[in-house]
């Protein structure tokens, strides 16, 4: 086998995403990238470019920065524009080989194939529509294209390109297959990326952040005949059974992430900071029953449903330290609420509110959804209210309180409501969209707004909580 050079690229995100302001890393890329060090070895070169880290501009300097031999990108909703700028300059630098995956590959995979017949017959474009280690190894062996494990591609027959589907086959590689190690040491974009954050005078905490709860570090495995499958709320590969991972096992990872911050940036971890929904509250016991002393005084930021708002999880996340939590406010109206099946009632809402003002000092981040089905120019001014009401409710420990539009995304019962309405009346095929023209077309099928309504709306949310973000909170102590 000749040697590879490999570029994993995850685009930056649009609409105001970009820069993020905690310490995590692309777990899926990272597991990937080691499988494939261990396989191969000397090889094989793998590069990640994580625009969660990156500019665009960024972006653009290291693929453009040499001929790769195959350049795959993690595809999601948010970054499909960047993506397919990005796989135009990796055609033009000398990529042969183009791969899709994530969770837009795995439920839209035409719209990015389709995009890519413009690169001509030259260049092999195909997604993988499950784990890629089994994909990405049959690619680098010369393995012929029809029996490539999990791989659409398009492929030409009597002169025409159509779309190509190989064999399913599920399951991830076992552990022994990884590296021994974990694969901190071939990320070097870890440090690169804190050294920058640790340089911001406005960096939100005193020592670095570990977000890595529901992305590296997620609590849930899945073993399946001997074979590892990951499966939490992040995961598009939907699972069978989850079962948790010890909890002792995620103090380690931190600790050996942590080594290796002080040993070269000369700092440790100070505070975690979680995105997923993925923790209960027995976990949160079990987390703070292992946790190390010398980790009894971290902080914690998490993700918070009004679903799982109950005072045994707010007594839980009390005792890892809490600081901070999101809270997903998924409707401000019983219709809202039953549409997103979210098992409780306004009245509910507002009585958890009240409860965790009452009994809890955590500073909170508040994201309301609009455009819900049934959504009208009333019920966004209501919306708006809600949010008047939260912030009189939690006056200064509101960090930002946002109105989310609902996005309909590819492999969601949302999208898939969507995908039905436009067969039968005849629209537009909604994985054909940008995602501000499926959220248009979503609207205007399903309620009596408009994109400028909703736009409306936020904006009148964005003027009551200016968006201040946590490093313009009193850090922690």
């Amino acid at each position: 086998m000749a040697r590879h050079k490999l570029l994993f690229v995850v685009p930056p995100q649009q609409y105001g995403y970009g820069y993020i302001n905690d310490f995590f890393w692309q777990e899926g890329l990272l597991y990937l990238a080691s499988f494939l060090l261990k396989r191969f070895g000397a090889q094989i070169e793998v590069t990640i470019c994580d625009g969660n880290h990156r500019s665009m501009t960024e972006c653009r300097d290291v693929i453009a920065a040499q001929p790769w031999d195959l350049v795959g990108f993690h595809c999601i909703d948010h970054t499909r524009d960047a993506t397919f700028e990005l796989l135009d300059l990796a055609a033009q630098t000398g990529a042969r080989r183009i791969v899709f995956g994530g969770a837009g590959a795995i439920f839209g995979a035409e719209q990015y194939l389709r995009r890519g017949q413009s690169l001509g017959p030259d260049v092999l474009v195909g997604a993988c529509t499950d784990a890629g280690e089994r994909t990405l190894e049959a690619l680098l062996t010369d393995v012929p294209l029809d029996e490539v494990p999990n791989f659409v591609y398009l492929g030409t027959q009597d002169g025409r390109t159509r779309v190509r589907r190989t064999r399913k086959a599920a399951g991830r590689p076992g552990p022994d297959e990884y590296l021994d190690e974990l694969p901190f040491e071939v990320y070097t974009e870890i440090f690169d990326y804190l050294r920058l954050q640790l340089a911001r005078a406005d960096y939100p905490y005193q020592s670095l952040t570990y977000s890595g709860l529901s992305h590296e570090g997620c609590p849930h495995r899945v073993w399946r005949d001997g074979d590892l499958v990951k499966s939490c709320s992040f995961c598009a590969i939907p699972a069978r059974k989850l079962a948790y991972r010890p909890p002792g096992e995620m103090w380690e990872r931190i600790s050996r992430l942590d080594t290796l911050c002080q040993d070269r940036l000369g700092t440790g971890f100070r505070s975690i900071k979680d995105w997923g929904d993925s923790l209960t509250p027995r976990l949160l016991r079990d987390l703070v029953a292992t946790r190390p002393p010398r980790y009894a005084e971290m902080r914690y930021s998490g993700y918070l449903s009004v679903a799982d708002m109950t005072p045994k999880m707010l007594e839980a996340l009390q005792g890892m330290n809490c600081w901070s939590v999101y809270m997903g406010v998924d409707g401000t109206s019983d219709s809202g609420l039953e549409f997103l099946e979210k098992g409780y009632s306004v009245p509910t809402l507002w009585d958890r509110l009240r409860y965790l003002r009452d009994h809890h000092d955590f500073r909170i981040e508040v994201g309301v959804i609009l455009g819900v089905e049934g959504e009208t120019r009333s019920s966004l001014e209501r919306s708006v209210a809600a949010v008047q009401r939260v912030a009189d409710l939690f006056q200064d420990r509101v960090i930002v309180v946002q109105g989310n539009m609902l996005v309909p995304m590819p492999g969601s019962l949302v999208f898939g409501s969507l995908a039905r309405r436009a067969r039968s009346d005849g629209l537009a095929d909604p994985l054909t969209l940008d995602v501000q023209g499926r959220i248009g077309q979503w609207l205007d099928q399903f309620t009596q707004v408009t994109f400028q309504d909703c736009a409306e709306a936020q904006a009148a949310i964005e003027r009551i909580s200016p968006r201040r973000h946590s490093y313009s909170m009193p850090r922690p102590a």
